[in-house]
Protein backbone atom coordinates (compact mmCIF):
# COMPACT_ATOMS: atom_id res chain seq x y z
CA UNK A 1 0.00 0.00 0.00
CA UNK A 2 2.83 2.41 0.84
CA UNK A 3 4.50 1.69 -2.49
CA UNK A 4 1.26 2.32 -4.35
CA UNK A 5 0.73 5.60 -2.51
CA UNK A 6 4.31 6.68 -3.21
CA UNK A 7 3.97 5.78 -6.90
CA UNK A 8 0.64 7.62 -7.11
CA UNK A 9 2.08 10.70 -5.40
CA UNK A 10 5.14 10.67 -7.65
CA UNK A 11 3.13 10.44 -10.85
CA UNK A 12 0.65 13.15 -9.94
CA UNK A 13 3.36 15.32 -8.43
CA UNK A 14 5.39 15.17 -11.65
CA UNK A 15 2.31 15.89 -13.79
CA UNK A 16 1.29 18.80 -11.55
CA UNK A 17 4.78 20.29 -11.72
CA UNK A 18 4.84 19.95 -15.50
CA UNK A 19 1.37 21.52 -15.77
CA UNK A 20 2.50 24.42 -13.57
CA UNK A 21 5.54 25.18 -15.74
CA UNK A 22 3.43 24.85 -18.88
CA UNK A 23 0.57 27.08 -17.70
CA UNK A 24 2.72 29.65 -15.89
CA UNK A 25 3.02 32.17 -18.79
CA UNK A 26 -0.66 31.98 -19.70
CA UNK A 27 -1.90 32.27 -16.09
CA UNK A 28 0.34 35.26 -15.44
CA UNK A 29 -0.73 36.96 -18.68
CA UNK A 30 -4.39 36.33 -17.81
CA UNK A 31 -3.96 37.76 -14.32
CA UNK A 32 -2.18 40.87 -15.63
CA UNK A 33 -4.82 41.37 -18.32
CA UNK A 34 -7.59 41.20 -15.71
CA UNK A 35 -5.86 43.60 -13.30
CA UNK A 36 -7.35 47.05 -13.70
CA UNK A 37 -4.57 48.46 -11.53
CA UNK A 38 -1.24 47.41 -13.16
CA UNK A 39 0.97 48.64 -10.30
CA UNK A 40 1.52 45.16 -8.86
CA UNK A 41 2.02 43.06 -11.98
CA UNK A 42 5.74 42.55 -11.25
CA UNK A 43 5.25 41.41 -7.66
CA UNK A 44 5.49 37.63 -7.52
CA UNK A 45 3.55 35.60 -6.53
CA UNK A 46 0.95 38.30 -5.80
CA UNK A 47 0.68 39.09 -9.52
CA UNK A 48 -1.02 35.72 -10.12
CA UNK A 49 -4.13 37.14 -8.46
CA UNK A 50 -5.80 39.95 -10.44
CA UNK A 51 -5.62 43.31 -8.61
CA UNK A 52 -8.95 45.14 -8.88
CA UNK A 53 -10.29 42.64 -11.46
CA UNK A 54 -11.92 44.02 -14.57
CA UNK A 55 -12.10 43.75 -18.34
CA UNK A 56 -10.93 47.25 -19.20
CA UNK A 57 -7.74 46.08 -20.92
CA UNK A 58 -9.61 43.51 -22.98
CA UNK A 59 -12.10 46.14 -24.09
CA UNK A 60 -9.21 48.35 -25.18
CA UNK A 61 -7.84 45.48 -27.31
CA UNK A 62 -11.05 45.40 -29.32
CA UNK A 63 -11.35 49.20 -29.41
CA UNK A 64 -7.79 50.08 -30.41
CA UNK A 65 -6.83 47.37 -32.91
CA UNK A 66 -8.71 45.48 -35.68
CA UNK A 67 -8.65 42.30 -33.61
CA UNK A 68 -11.54 40.54 -35.34
CA UNK A 69 -9.98 41.28 -38.74
CA UNK A 70 -6.78 39.59 -37.60
CA UNK A 71 -8.74 36.61 -36.30
CA UNK A 72 -10.68 36.28 -39.57
CA UNK A 73 -7.45 36.42 -41.58
CA UNK A 74 -5.90 33.73 -39.38
CA UNK A 75 -8.92 31.47 -39.82
CA UNK A 76 -8.80 31.97 -43.59
CA UNK A 77 -5.08 31.27 -43.89
CA UNK A 78 -5.20 28.32 -41.47
CA UNK A 79 -8.23 26.66 -43.07
CA UNK A 80 -6.78 27.02 -46.58
CA UNK A 81 -3.43 25.63 -45.38
CA UNK A 82 -5.11 22.62 -43.75
CA UNK A 83 -7.14 21.87 -46.88
CA UNK A 84 -4.09 22.16 -49.13
CA UNK A 85 -1.84 20.06 -46.89
CA UNK A 86 -4.40 17.26 -46.64
CA UNK A 87 -5.06 17.32 -50.39
CA UNK A 88 -1.33 16.86 -51.08
CA UNK A 89 -0.11 14.66 -48.24
CA UNK A 90 -2.89 12.06 -48.29
CA UNK A 91 -2.27 10.89 -51.91
CA UNK A 92 1.49 11.22 -51.46
CA UNK A 93 1.53 9.22 -48.24
CA UNK A 94 -0.69 6.54 -49.74
CA UNK A 95 1.52 6.21 -52.82
CA UNK A 96 4.66 5.86 -50.70
CA UNK A 97 3.00 3.30 -48.44
CA UNK A 98 0.98 1.13 -50.85
CA UNK A 99 2.38 1.55 -54.37
CA UNK A 100 5.60 0.03 -55.64
CA UNK A 101 7.42 2.34 -58.03
CA UNK A 102 11.02 3.13 -58.92
CA UNK A 103 12.75 5.51 -56.51
CA UNK A 104 10.13 5.27 -53.78
CA UNK A 105 12.62 4.81 -50.94
CA UNK A 106 14.96 7.51 -52.24
CA UNK A 107 12.10 9.98 -52.63
CA UNK A 108 10.91 9.32 -49.09
CA UNK A 109 14.46 9.69 -47.76
CA UNK A 110 14.83 13.08 -49.46
CA UNK A 111 11.55 14.22 -47.92
CA UNK A 112 12.71 13.16 -44.48
CA UNK A 113 15.97 15.06 -44.95
CA UNK A 114 14.02 18.28 -45.38
CA UNK A 115 12.76 17.87 -41.81
CA UNK A 116 16.31 18.44 -40.56
CA UNK A 117 16.53 21.88 -42.19
CA UNK A 118 15.35 24.98 -40.30
CA UNK A 119 12.37 26.69 -41.89
CA UNK A 120 14.36 29.94 -42.20
CA UNK A 121 16.48 28.35 -44.94
CA UNK A 122 13.52 28.47 -47.33
CA UNK A 123 12.55 32.10 -46.66
CA UNK A 124 14.69 33.70 -49.38
CA UNK A 125 13.99 31.23 -52.24
CA UNK A 126 10.30 31.18 -51.36
CA UNK A 127 10.12 34.97 -51.35
CA UNK A 128 11.90 35.17 -54.71
CA UNK A 129 9.47 32.62 -56.16
CA UNK A 130 6.41 34.38 -54.74
CA UNK A 131 7.71 37.71 -56.05
CA UNK A 132 8.20 36.33 -59.57
CA UNK A 133 4.63 34.98 -59.46
CA UNK A 134 3.31 38.37 -58.39
CA UNK A 135 1.82 37.00 -55.17
CA UNK A 136 3.53 39.26 -52.64
CA UNK A 137 1.05 40.78 -50.16
CA UNK A 138 -1.62 38.24 -51.07
CA UNK A 139 -3.30 35.43 -49.18
CA UNK A 140 -2.21 32.93 -51.81
CA UNK A 141 1.40 33.98 -51.42
CA UNK A 142 1.17 33.42 -47.67
CA UNK A 143 -0.41 29.97 -48.10
CA UNK A 144 1.49 28.28 -50.94
CA UNK A 145 4.89 27.66 -49.27
CA UNK A 146 3.20 26.04 -46.27
CA UNK A 147 1.48 23.37 -48.37
CA UNK A 148 4.65 21.29 -48.75
CA UNK A 149 4.56 19.36 -45.48
CA UNK A 150 7.21 16.66 -45.18
CA UNK A 151 5.93 15.86 -41.70
CA UNK A 152 2.44 15.36 -43.11
CA UNK A 153 3.74 12.97 -45.77
CA UNK A 154 5.66 11.03 -43.12
CA UNK A 155 2.62 10.78 -40.84
CA UNK A 156 0.31 9.69 -43.67
CA UNK A 157 2.79 7.12 -44.98
CA UNK A 158 3.24 5.55 -41.57
CA UNK A 159 -0.51 5.48 -41.04
CA UNK A 160 -1.38 4.03 -44.44
CA UNK A 161 1.19 1.29 -43.92
CA UNK A 162 -0.95 -0.01 -41.06
CA UNK A 163 -3.94 -0.70 -43.31
CA UNK A 164 -4.93 -4.40 -43.31
CA UNK A 165 -3.54 -6.07 -46.42
CA UNK A 166 -6.67 -8.20 -46.84
CA UNK A 167 -8.86 -5.10 -47.11
CA UNK A 168 -6.62 -3.53 -49.77
CA UNK A 169 -6.32 -6.78 -51.72
CA UNK A 170 -10.08 -7.37 -51.60
CA UNK A 171 -10.75 -3.90 -53.00
CA UNK A 172 -8.27 -4.45 -55.82
CA UNK A 173 -9.75 -7.84 -56.65
CA UNK A 174 -13.18 -6.17 -56.89
CA UNK A 175 -11.73 -3.87 -59.56
CA UNK A 176 -11.32 -0.69 -57.54
CA UNK A 177 -8.84 1.77 -59.02
CA UNK A 178 -6.11 3.17 -56.80
CA UNK A 179 -7.87 6.54 -56.56
CA UNK A 180 -11.15 4.90 -55.60
CA UNK A 181 -9.35 2.64 -53.14
CA UNK A 182 -7.67 5.67 -51.60
CA UNK A 183 -10.75 7.83 -51.07
CA UNK A 184 -13.35 5.11 -50.44
CA UNK A 185 -11.33 2.64 -48.38
CA UNK A 186 -8.00 4.00 -47.09
CA UNK A 187 -9.14 7.48 -46.04
CA UNK A 188 -12.24 6.34 -44.04
CA UNK A 189 -10.08 3.81 -42.20
CA UNK A 190 -7.46 6.47 -41.42
CA UNK A 191 -9.64 9.31 -40.14
CA UNK A 192 -7.98 9.53 -36.68
CA UNK A 193 -4.52 10.05 -38.21
CA UNK A 194 -5.90 12.51 -40.77
CA UNK A 195 -7.68 14.43 -38.02
CA UNK A 196 -4.46 14.59 -36.01
CA UNK A 197 -2.55 15.95 -39.00
CA UNK A 198 -5.29 18.52 -39.63
CA UNK A 199 -5.13 19.78 -36.04
CA UNK A 200 -1.33 19.97 -35.98
CA UNK A 201 -1.36 21.83 -39.30
CA UNK A 202 -4.06 24.22 -38.11
CA UNK A 203 -2.21 25.10 -34.91
CA UNK A 204 1.07 25.54 -36.79
CA UNK A 205 -0.54 27.78 -39.42
CA UNK A 206 -2.37 29.80 -36.75
CA UNK A 207 0.85 30.47 -34.83
CA UNK A 208 3.03 31.06 -37.91
CA UNK A 209 4.67 34.46 -37.71
CA UNK A 210 7.83 34.62 -39.81
CA UNK A 211 6.55 33.89 -43.31
CA UNK A 212 3.35 36.00 -43.11
CA UNK A 213 5.42 38.86 -41.68
CA UNK A 214 7.73 38.65 -44.70
CA UNK A 215 5.17 38.35 -47.46
CA UNK A 216 2.18 40.39 -46.17
CA UNK A 217 2.33 44.18 -45.90
CA UNK A 218 -1.25 45.44 -45.80
CA UNK A 219 -2.57 45.68 -42.25
CA UNK A 220 -6.03 44.45 -43.24
CA UNK A 221 -4.52 41.17 -44.51
CA UNK A 222 -2.34 40.34 -41.49
CA UNK A 223 -3.06 37.25 -39.37
CA UNK A 224 -3.37 37.57 -35.63
CA UNK A 225 0.22 36.50 -34.90
CA UNK A 226 1.66 39.29 -37.07
CA UNK A 227 -0.98 41.96 -36.54
CA UNK A 228 -0.99 41.78 -32.75
CA UNK A 229 2.82 41.75 -32.62
CA UNK A 230 3.09 44.77 -34.94
CA UNK A 231 0.55 46.71 -32.90
CA UNK A 232 2.02 45.78 -29.54
CA UNK A 233 5.55 46.74 -30.56
CA UNK A 234 4.26 50.06 -31.86
CA UNK A 235 1.95 52.53 -30.14
CA UNK A 236 0.70 50.06 -27.49
CA UNK A 237 4.08 48.74 -26.31
CA UNK A 238 4.09 51.09 -23.32
CA UNK A 239 1.18 49.20 -21.70
CA UNK A 240 2.14 45.77 -20.38
CA UNK A 241 -1.45 45.10 -19.33
CA UNK A 242 -2.72 45.76 -22.84
CA UNK A 243 -0.02 43.50 -24.26
CA UNK A 244 -1.01 40.67 -21.93
CA UNK A 245 -4.72 41.08 -22.68
CA UNK A 246 -4.03 40.86 -26.42
CA UNK A 247 -1.79 37.82 -25.96
CA UNK A 248 -4.50 36.00 -24.02
CA UNK A 249 -7.11 36.80 -26.68
CA UNK A 250 -4.74 35.59 -29.40
CA UNK A 251 -4.30 32.11 -27.88
CA UNK A 252 -7.90 31.54 -26.73
CA UNK A 253 -9.16 30.35 -30.18
CA UNK A 254 -6.41 27.71 -30.37
CA UNK A 255 -7.09 26.50 -26.82
CA UNK A 256 -10.81 26.19 -27.54
CA UNK A 257 -10.14 24.34 -30.79
CA UNK A 258 -7.75 21.89 -29.16
CA UNK A 259 -10.13 21.27 -26.25
CA UNK A 260 -12.94 20.52 -28.71
CA UNK A 261 -10.86 18.10 -30.80
CA UNK A 262 -8.56 16.48 -28.22
CA UNK A 263 -10.40 13.17 -28.57
CA UNK A 264 -8.65 12.75 -31.93
CA UNK A 265 -5.33 12.65 -30.05
CA UNK A 266 -6.61 10.34 -27.33
CA UNK A 267 -8.51 7.97 -29.63
CA UNK A 268 -6.50 4.75 -30.13
CA UNK A 269 -5.73 3.57 -33.63
CA UNK A 270 -8.36 0.99 -34.47
CA UNK A 271 -6.52 -0.56 -37.38
CA UNK A 272 -4.88 -3.94 -36.89
CA UNK A 273 -1.14 -4.02 -37.47
CA UNK A 274 0.43 -5.96 -40.28
CA UNK A 275 1.92 -9.29 -39.47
Amino acid sequence: MRRQIAAWAGRYGAMSLFALFTLFPFLWALSVGLSTDPSGIWHFPASFVPHEPGTAWFRRVFAEMPFFTYVLNSFLLSAATVAGVLALTIPCGYALAQLDFLGRRALFAVMLLTLTLPSEVAIVPNFVTISRLGLVDSYLGAILPNLASAFGVFLMKQSFEQLPEEVIDAARVDGASEWRLLWRVAVPLNLPAIGTLAIFTLVTAWNDYLWPAVVLYTRAKLPISVGVFNDLTGPFAVSTSLVMAAVVMAVVPVIVLFAATQRLFLQPQALPLRG
